[in-house]
């Protein structure tokens, strides 16, 4: 081997040699901890790329030598590329099996603070030895957590970059957890590795989050339970750790991260986020339920709820969906800034066509399916459907863009548990499921839970006064003040009859600016005269043929 590769290779190397040299020694001093650190953090992000290299490089020669031995007779020694193989063979297995300990601590602190859980993750690929420590120093408070530093807010496609591939590691810890404990260690340390998740990708991103919890939550003793989130971007999914968490008396992790109905496009048939980036073999491991969007028919839907439901009553894990069944569009302010995202804006033209769609029925379905299961089996407990509503996710990364937002502010509200009793159902039970009274009342109960949830998610989130508030202001611009009154007193005959009017005000602002002012125009128009609901419905299929 040329002696210039050779030495290079030695220095590439540097940090998994001497971790085999000194493995006599500790990191305790600081100085020789924070080049421990920095050596790690060379290993974790680099250290891959180098082993395929050496490894695939090694393989070519060693084949070369053992090509010309048995071909050409030439003498064969053992050449220096297998000491290199062995090397990065090793180099790969550790930052397989030398990352084990940080499963336990995530477990035991799953409110530590990222920067000092990276910390110890850079130091165990070191070149020194280092011990993880049984409790964190620092601490985050999961009820707010504020990484902001107060500067102006950037956008950044290098974030979703960094985002990914630290998404990544923790998604392959989380899967490694479950390799090596199996089910029941996953929902513990699985659990705790979330919430570490969520607080590096708030940190990433330059985030501040709030969560606020309804006390009414305290009341929920047994029974089932159901987490609704409104879906404005990928960090729905990222921050949802934070309405989940569930800690035990010393501080250690609960088994809170709950059943997940996940989009079996994206995570199971995307190669990249199944394969590349892990989170679909996690999903898989953690035993998800994967939704085939694609294929619509009632067969598969009832297939899906009752595979949800009994998921829900086979194990005191919580289930969690997010009922608009994709992201809402963004939105943007008079001066081009992100505006949040939608609510009612969820879906495609034919979707946005339809009243009431952007809310689908299956968490009803689910909720009402399994009451009627702790009824006919006498098990205790009603359902809770507890309403999680996000705002400022859609102002971070908002659908189908790529760059990440910085100094955002994201609000997460719990809302009042709404509950199913399987007690209503006791009197259909001596009917079958094919008779007309038990249908009707089992519909009509799905109904009322769909609604009472979007109420109550439309309530959290302040939809209705946030639209109409734009809405007001907007049209000061294009009428006089006697037109703003007269439109104003109109408008009352809506709120709080029909979701039709601020639909399609969430649409005008899902459009690009330059659409806006004719479509508010023709919406003041029309409430201005008294318009009835097809006439509105009419406006709000034109809008929906611009998405």
């Amino acid at each position: 081997m040329n002696p210039s590769l050779l030495i290079v290779l030695t220095l590439l190397y540097l940090a998994p040699l001497l971790r085999l040299l000194l493995f006599f020694l500790h990191d305790n001093f600081f100085l020789i901890r924070r080049l421990n650190i920095w050596a790690g953090r060379f290993e974790l992000y680099l250290g891959g790329v180098r082993d395929y290299v050496v490894i695939v490089g090694a393989l070519f020669f060693l084949g070369q030598r053992i090509y010309g031995w048995i071909k050409r007779g030439e003498p064969f020694s053992w050449p220096v590329e297998i000491l290199f193989l062995a090397i990065a063979l090793y180099s790969r297995w550790w930052r397989w099996r030398g990352l084990i300990p940080l499963h336990e601590f995530a477990r035991c602190n799953p409110r530590a603070h990222p920067t000092e859980f990276f910390g110890h993750l850079y130091a165990r690929l070191g070149f020194l030895p280092h011990r993880v420590p049984a409790k964190a120093i620092r601490v985050i408070d999961p009820c707010h957590l504020n990484f902001r530093k107060n500067k102006d807010s950037k956008k950044s496609f290098w974030l979703i970059l960094h985002g990914m591939y630290d998404s990544y590691i923790f998604a392959t810890l989380a899967y490694n957890s479950f390799r090596w404990g199996k089910s029941r260690y996953i929902k513990t340390a699985g659990s705790g590795i979330s919430l570490i998740w969520a607080s590096r990708i708030v940190q990433l991103a330059r985030m501040e989050v709030v969560v606020e919890r309804s006390p009414e939550l305290e009341k929920i003793k047994t029974g089932k339970i159901i987490f609704a989130i409104n879906h404005k971007s990928f960090f729905d999914f990222c921050l949802a750790p934070f309405a989940y968490l569930k800690e035990k008396k010393d501080g250690s992790a609960d088994s809170f991260t709950p059943s997940i109905m996940a989009a079996k496009d994206h995570f199971k048939d995307n190669f990249f986020l199944y394969r590349v980036v892990g989170f679909g073999r996690m999903l898989e491991a953690w035993g998800m339920i994967f939704v085939d969007r694609k294929t619509k028919t009632a067969e598969k839907t009832e297939k899906m709820v009752s595979l949800a439901v009994k998921k829900l009553l086979s194990s005191d894990m919580p289930f969690s969906l997010y009922p608009q069944g994709t992201r809402a569009w963004g939105q943007e302010d008079r001066n081009g800034s992100r505006w949040d995202a939608g609510y009612f804006c969820v879906g495609k033209s034919a979707r946005l066509k339809t009243d009431g769609a952007h809310f689908k029925k299956g968490l009803g379905f689910i909720a009402v399916e399994a009451a009627w299961s702790l009824m006919k089996h006498q098990l205790a407990g009603p359902v809770w459907i507890i309403p999680v509503g996000m705002n400022g996710p859609g102002t971070a990364c908002p659908k189908e863009h790529m760059m990440i937002q910085t100094e955002t502010r994201v609000v997460i509200k719990l809302g009042d548990p709404i509950e199913v009793d399987p007690e209503e159902f006791r009197p259909l039970k001596a009917f079958s499921h094919q008779e007309v009274v038990w249908q009707k009342a089992y519909l009509n109960r799905v109904d009322k839970v769909v609604q009472d949830v979007d109420k109550a998610m439309q309530k959290m989130l302040e939809v209705p006064t946030r639209l109409e508030r734009r809405f007001f202001v907007d049209l000061r611009d294009v009428l006089d003040a006697r037109g703003v009154d007269e439109v104003a007193v109109a408008f009352k005959e809506w709120r709080g009859k029909s979701d039709l009017v601020y639909s399609i005000l969430d649409c005008i602002y899902c459009l690009p600016q330059k659409k806006w002012r004719g479509c508010l125009v023709e919406l003041a128009h029309l409430l201005r005269g008294h318009c009835s609901k097809e006439e509105l419905g009419v406006l709000r299929d034109r809008i929906a043929d611009c998405f």
